[in-house]
């Protein structure tokens, strides 16, 4: 009996699965086109890049403090 209901169920989850997949293919697609993909390209292959300066600096000593 446990199998019958396992192969019915089995059995159901893919015909609702194929019947999902031939009415998605009906439907007209009514998307928006997609833009066309923008491509950057580097111009300054002669510059340097800005140095980086948000390295830490050393902390001056305060000798004063035990």
């Amino acid at each position: 009996m446990i199998k019958l209901l396992r192969e019915l169920l089995v059995i159901a989850m893919l015909g609702v699965v194929s019947v999902g997949a031939f009415a998605q293919r009906r439907d007209q697609d009514k998307r928006p086109p997609k833009d066309p993909a923008k491509v950057i390209t580097n111009d300054r292959k002669d510059q340097r890049p800005p140095p980086n300066s948000n390295q830490q600096r050393p902390k001056p000593d305060n000798r004063r403090r035990p």
